[in-house]
């Protein structure tokens, strides 16, 4: 009898004990996996294998370089474009540099100075459509359609309907000349209007210089001075 006690005694504990392996083993497997996606929110390729996380591309095909235009032209950053080929912004940071380690010196060279004249056409073609934009507005004279639309309830055949068109105006106006910003084009691309600007003109000529250390400050406030109390 006390021997059948014994093993059904050791049973018990060999059963509690496994389920206690398996909440502890159960626990750390959903512990693991909270970690993992909380990983995947935040850098979704990090613990994978490049080969796993990398979209196949082929870095001499001007598809690859087609696409990388397109993007900078919309104004996407080099992270966006990384995140946009499948890249780690990291690794498209290196290929854009020079220093990717699965390429060859030569390979380095040669494609990262493509990326880089492709990214630098593309935000050059975007700074020359703004500067564009920037004198239609200043210039004016830009034709504007303005449509006025005139909605009722009518009531036919004594049922009243919902909103309906009774009357549509359309008039067109011209945009005027901006100053502000046709002052600002004046100040960066034309010297002369930028030194009347700065007040540096002939009729400024009157302040004091010294060849040696350039404008008098001292005798120009005192010149400033006399004249007021005059």
């Amino acid at each position: 009898m006390e021997v059948s006690s014994d093993i059904t005694n050791n049973k018990t504990k060999a059963k509690k004990k496994v389920r206690v392996n398996k909440s502890s083993t159960r626990k750390k497997t959903n512990a693991a996996a909270a970690q993992q996606a909380e990983e995947n929110v935040i850098a979704p390729w990090k613990g994978m294998s490049t080969k796993g996380w990398q979209r196949k591309h082929d870095y001499d095909s001007d598809d690859l370089y087609d696409e990388i235009y397109y993007l900078a032209f919309n104004g996407a950053t080099d992270s966006e474009i990384a995140c946009a080929l499948n890249l780690s912004e990291t690794v498209f940071s290196l290929m854009k540099n020079g220093k990717y380690d699965k390429w060859s010196a030569e390979e380095n060279e040669r494609r990262s100075s493509r990326m880089a004249k492709v990214l630098a056409r593309a935000r050059k073609q975007i700074l020359r459509a703004i500067r564009g934009k920037y004198l239609q507005a200043a210039l004016g004279g830009q034709e504007i359609e303005n449509v006025t639309t005139v909605t009722r309830h009518l009531r036919i055949d004594g049922q009243i309907t919902n909103n309906e068109e009774v009357q549509v105006s359309t008039t067109r106006t011209k945009t005027l000349p901006n100053m502000q910003a046709l002052s600002t084009l004046l100040f960066h691309y034309d010297a002369d209007w930028r030194k009347v600007q700065r007040g540096a003109d002939e009729e400024a000529s009157d302040i004091p210089q010294e060849i040696e250390s350039g404008i008098d400050v001292a005798k120009w406030i005192e010149q400033e001075v006399s004249r007021k109390n005059e």
